[in-house]
This record gives C-alpha cells, sequence and structure tokens, in this order.
C-alpha cells in the first residue's frame, strides 16, 4: 500500500470526494455542453443525420482504443498528471471551432475532446475508488454519478440558452472557458491528489480477456453497453428529433435538461433502492423503464409531453452508470481495478463508435420513429440477457 494509504482508505490529507465533485462539474459540463453544440451547429451548417451520426461517433474512437491503457495507467502511477492532461486537452478542443467554425473541425474538435476526455475519466473514476472501501466507496461512485448528472443538466442547458442568446460560435469560447475554470481548479488541489503508486508486479499470464471471460464481468459490461447505447441514442436523436419538429434550441436543452433532473434524482435515491432491491434487480427495472419511455417518444411533438417521458427515461437510464460501475469495481480481480473501469469504458466507447454511425444511417433512410423502437428493443433484449440468473 503506498505511503500516504491508511487502512481504510487514503490520507485525510488528499482530495476528498466533495473537492473531485466540484471539479467535476465544471469539467463534464463544458463536455456536454460541448456536445450538444456540435450537434446543433453541424445542423446549422446543414449536415446529414448520417453526418451528425458520424459526428458523435468521432466521440468515441480514441475513448475505445486508449481506456484499458489509461486504466493501467491510474493503477501503476495514479490519477494526478492523467487527470490535468485530460482536462487541459479537453479545454483547447472544446473552444476549436470558435477559431475557425467548420464542420470538418467540428469532426477534429470532437475527436481530440474525446482523447481528452478518456485520459481523465478513467483517472477520475480510478481516484474515486481509491477514496473509501465498501460502502464509503458505493457511497463515493454515487457521489459521483450525482455531480454528473448534474453536469448533464447544466451543459446542455447553458449551452442551449446561450445559442439562442449569443449564437453557436460564441458558445464554442464559452464552454471552452467553462472548462478552463475546471482546470483551473484542479490545478488548485493537484498536490492533495497522489501523483504516483509504487507499480506492482502484473501475475504471470493476466490478460485483458480474462476480465471478459469472467461471467459475472462479462454481464456488467454487457449492460453498460445497453446503457451507453441508450445514452447515445438519446443525444444523437432528441436534437434532431427537436429540430425536426420546430423547437428551439433552447426547448432542446431543457428537453434533455428534464432527463438529466431525473437522472440526478434517481441516482439520489439510489441507496433506498439498493437497499430495497439489490444492485442488479434495480438495474434491471431501471432499465426496462428506459426501453419502455423510448417506444414514445416519436408519438409526441409537444416540447411539456417530451419533457414528461425524457424525465421518466432519465429516472430509468440515470441509474444504469454508477450501477455499472460500481458491479464492474466489485468484481473486478484485486489490483486491477483500474483496468477493469478501463474494459468497460472502451467497450461503452465501441458503442459511442458504432451506435451513432450505424442509427443516423438508420435514421436518414427510415426516419427518426423506427430508431426509437429498435432503440427499445435493443435494451430491453440486452438487459434481460445481462440479467443475473439464480444459481443452479
Amino acid at each position: 500500500m503506498p505511503e500516504n494509504s491508511t487502512a481504510s482508505g487514503v490520507r485525510s490529507t488528499l482530495i476528498t470526494i466533495y473537492q473531485l465533485m466540484f471539479v467535476v462539474v465544471l469539467w463534464n459540463s463544458a463536455y456536454k455542453g460541448a456536445r450538444v453544440l456540435n450537434t446543433l451547429y453541424a445542423l446549422e451548417l446543414g449536415a446529414t443525420p448520417l453526418q451528425i451520426g458520424l459526428l458523435l461517433a468521432t466521440y468515441g474512437v480514441f475513448p475505445l482504443l486508449l481506456a484499458v491503457h489509461a486504466g493501467r495507467i491510474a493503477d501503476r502511477y495514479g490519477s494526478r498528471v492523467p487527470i490535468i492532461v485530460g482536462m487541459l486537452v479537453c479545454t483547447l478542443a472544446i473552444a476549436l471551432p470558435w477559431m475557425a467554425p467548420s464542420l470538418p473541425l467540428l469532426f477534429v474538435a470532437a475527436a481530440v475532446t474525446g482523447l481528452g476526455f478518456i485520459i481523465g475519466q478513467v483517472a477520475f473514476q480510478s481516484l474515486v475508488g481509491l477514496l473509501g472501501e465498501g460502502e464509503a466507496r458505493t457511497r463515493n461512485f454515487n457521489n459521483y454519478a450525482l455531480i454528473v448528472a448534474v453536469a448533464d443538466f447544466v451543459g446542455p442547458v447553458f449551452a442551449g440558452f446561450s445559442i439562442d442568446h449569443a449564437g453557436h460560435v460564441p458558445t464554442f469560447l464559452f464552454l471552452g472557458l467553462l472548462c478552463a475554470t475546471s482546470l483551473i481548479a484542479i490545478a488548485g488541489f493537484a498536490k492533495r491528489i497522489p501523483r504516483h503508486r509504487r507499480p506492482a508486479p502484473a501475475p504471470a499470464g493476466q490478460r485483458m480477456m480474462d476480465l471478459f471471460r469472467d461471467k459475472d464481468m462479462r454481464r456488467v459490461l454487457i449492460a453498460s453497453a445497453v446503457v451507453m447505447t441508450g445514452i447515445d441514442l438519446f443525444q444523437l436523436y432528441i436534437p434532431l428529433y427537436g429540430h425536426q419538429i420546430g423547437l428551439s434550441a433552447s426547448a432542446i436543452g431543457m428537453i434533455i435538461g428534464a432527463a438529466a433532473a431525473a437522472t440526478f434524482l434517481s441516482r439520489a435515491l439510489l441507496p433506498i433502492l439498493v437497499s430495497r432491491h439489490g444492485e442488479e434487480k434495480t438495474l434491471l427495472y431501471s432499465l426496462f423503464l428506459a426501453s419502455a419511455m423510448f417506444t414514445l417518444i416519436p408519438f409526441f411533438t409537444s416540447a411539456v409531453v417530451l419533457g414528461v417521458i425524457c424525465f421518466a427515461l432519465g429516472l430509468g437510464m440515470g441509474l444504469g452508470q454508477p450501477l455499472t460501475v460500481v458491479l464492474c469495481y466489485r468484481y473486478a480481480p484485486a489490483g486491477r481495478g483500474g483496468e477493469s473501469l478501463g474494459l468497460r469504458i472502451a467497450i461503452n466507447n465501441s458503442m459511442h463508435v458504432v451506435v451513432p454511425a450505424l442509427f443516423g444511417a438508420v435514421g436518414a433512410v427510415l426516419g427518426l420513429a423506427p430508431v426509437f423502437w429498435a432503440n427499445a428493443c435493443v435494451i430491453a433484449a440486452g438487459n434481460w440477457y445481462a440479467r443475473k440468473r439464480p444459481a443452479a
């Protein structure tokens, strides 16, 4: 165990979960706002649904390639440098289209933002896992998920109102400044983040695929992929659908914000739900709720009704990420928590790449309604397959 550790976690002089949450809400708000802004600005530039799908898929290219390596780095050397580097890269990438706005540059910005985000995200999650044991760790992961839900609300709403009042291009600068604020904040806490840990010798014969061969880990990874499929299609098609039916950027931002508000509520109730039903059953029920809500979206054009439906959808989808993170960390072999989280993120980002591109093409050919319904079927089928079976 590192010198600055104690039997119950890390030394009290290190960064606390609340300080970490302050930084995360700033950083994630900028990132989530940029994703919505990129989509709406691409539509403004005349992009097709297929191009929008490819644009969102671009965010996942570097995370798909580098997530496991990022987890191994966090396991061996700690989180300080990856967090700072990741946030610096994100700051520069988010503001990039402000300097030379064009559709090709949106793709470059998306790729580089995804690179910075994966470097920082795995390190953040690994650090959260280090800040407690047992129930404290579950509570910390849930607090982390809560603050991400706050960012899911703040980012799109901020982006939507900024677009309507200042325009698309200035909003890139505003979001870049928001991300820069998070970088300044983490710099203030930098000395309280462990610089490195003593690298432990890797046990002979351990390979990444061994994690996926474990049946419990495999179920969690499949469930996590299902969650990410739903989130990706929601983030892709709600702006497209709202734009198609004539909603303003502010209205679209508020609809996305309604789902984020519900996500916050469901995560706040997570300890109660888990105490009554357990992690696995809570995950099962929540994803079936999300699947049902996806089927309803194409039947309505009212912003208020869509906000209500997406609020209910957020109640279901919001529990997926914290529960799969907790279960992934629980089933990870000793000393491979960061690598397991990295594998989870790598699989999720394969969804980031494949799902928007595939369903963007489907939407371009068949329209938006079949995509929502197909997504509902994918979530329900994958969720049922990934459920925990009773012991034989």
